[in-house]
């Protein structure tokens, strides 16, 4: 089987080279064809030592476009392939799913985009079909070998300047671990049971002030509401500073939102008799935000506080989109009452080493508690990043990127929002490959 996807992946990256010269003999311009290859390592280590685990892959993406023909309708297709490199400890899906012996799979191979685009001059556009996804509150996630990706159909207007007013409607996902495209539902419902996730937002941008403002629907389960408003400060010395402001609500909104309904986050199902009982859940969170940039150096700083917990996840088997500036990598940091903190540094080393760039950031949560028994217990928890990144000159398209981060928690009773201490190695090879 291992043989066969890799003889596939030759087969395609062959069929590459040669659509590229037919592409630049014809002068086809306007079509994108181009290849993605990420070669990725996760290295997990927890308090508990069983949890302790590894997995690497090679990702390859392989994604064309076409122009809009007659300036109005054109189409994209994507394939993705994913092979198993190695893989120790605990089974989880981190980069590979877990088969149901046990074992990471070997590998798979999918379309993960196949749409057909449209648009109306410059006042309008819409996809139909498999694509990816970036807005406030859901997002393709690229921390993987392959994003996911969401079908359905999505749409966007500009009547005015600097204004844009977007919708979304998805009825099926396939995560970025699997083959397969799957229909909404909750850790405790059956597969489908959430009919639609439903987006509906609005940006608007003039000069160096910006505000978004978005809402989301997970049918009969929950509904998320998000408002950023953002100002940048030109200052002597080509320094900038932008402030931003920002307030998320999630709540629940259905049949669906009952305990463990969202396991990760809602924490009172161990009590006995309340397994599987109509829930609800009012979350809050509100942050200020300053970033400073002046030459290679960029400085940040963050506060949030939570009423409430604000639910992260949008369905199962989704690890969500976190909007918060003081949000962690390894944990949400978006708990009942939690007071959060974000330092961060950055700076781009152009000058010594070119295409180096690194970047230091620490979050601190206190306070945190049970998301419906204050008295269960409370915690404090915080998460060191760093980030290394270098841009290959030599080599175009390639850069690698080495993550650390490092979660600790202090957590007494039961509080599903805070995790065990863990500590992570992440290293990222990736080359991208333009054909036309």
């Amino acid at each position: 089987m291992k043989q066969k996807k890799i003889s596939l992946l030759v087969q395609v990256l062959v069929g590459s080279a040669l659509l590229s010269g037919i592409a630049t003999a014809a002068d086809l311009e306007g079509h994108s064809l181009e290849m993605k290859v990420r070669g990725i390592y996760f290295d997990r280590d927890y308090e508990t030592d069983t949890n302790d685990r590894s997995q690497s892959a090679l990702g390859l993406q392989l994604n064309y476009e076409s122009p809009y023909f007659g300036d109005i309708i054109g189409f994209g297709l994507s394939g993705y392939s994913v092979i198993k490199l190695d893989a120790s400890g605990r089974m989880t899906s981190d980069v590979l799913k877990v088969n149901s012996d046990g074992d990471a799979q070997d590998g798979f191979g999918k379309i993960g985009q196949a749409f057909i685009k449209f648009k109306y001059q410059d006042l309008a556009n819409a996809k139909l079909g498999r694509q990816l996804h970036k807005s406030m509150l859901l997002s393709s996630s690229g921390s993987r070998a392959i994003p996911n990706t969401f079908s359905g159909g999505t749409g966007e207007i500009r009547p005015l300047k600097g204004l844009s007013i977007y919708g979304a409607m998805y009825d099926e996902w396939s995560p970025r671990a699997d083959a397969h495209f799957y229909k909404f539902k909750t850790d405790k419902s059956d597969e489908g049971d959430i009919d639609y996730i439903g987006i509906l937002g609005a940006s608007y941008e003039n000069g160096p002030f910006s505000v978004d403002l978005e809402y989301l629907n997970a049918k009969n389960f929950l509904s998320k509401t998000g408002l950023v408003a953002a100002y940048t400060f030109a200052l002597p010395n080509k320094s900038s500073l932008k402030l931003t402001g920002g307030i998320h609500t999630s709540s629940d909104d259905g049949k669906l939102f009952v305990t463990a309904s969202e396991s990760a986050e809602l924490d009172d199902e161990d009590v006995p008799g309340s397994a599987n009982k109509k829930s609800d859940n009012d979350g809050q969170g509100i942050y200020i935000a300053a970033d400073w940039k002046m030459g290679n150096l960029a400085l940040g700083a963050a506060v949030s506080k939570f009423d409430g917990a604000w639910i992260e996840d949008n369905f199962a088997g989704d690890h969500g989109t976190n909007p918060f500036p003081t949000g962690g990598v390894l944990a949400d940091f978006s708990n009942r009452d939690e007071l959060v903190w974000m330092a961060s540094v950055g700076y781009d080393w152009k000058d010594f080493v070119k295409g180096l760039k690194t970047s230091v950031s620490y979050k601190k949560g206190t306070g945190a508690k049970n998301s419906h028994v204050r008295s269960r217990g409370e915690a404090d928890e915080s998460e060191l990043a760093v980030d290394v990144r270098y841009q290959v000159p030599i080599v175009k398209g390639l850069g690698v990127r080495y993550t650390y981060l490092d979660y600790r928690s202090d957590k007494t009773g039961r509080l599903d929002g805070v995790k065990e201490d863990e500590i992570d190695h992440r290293f990222y090879i990736d080359y991208t490959y333009r054909f036309f």
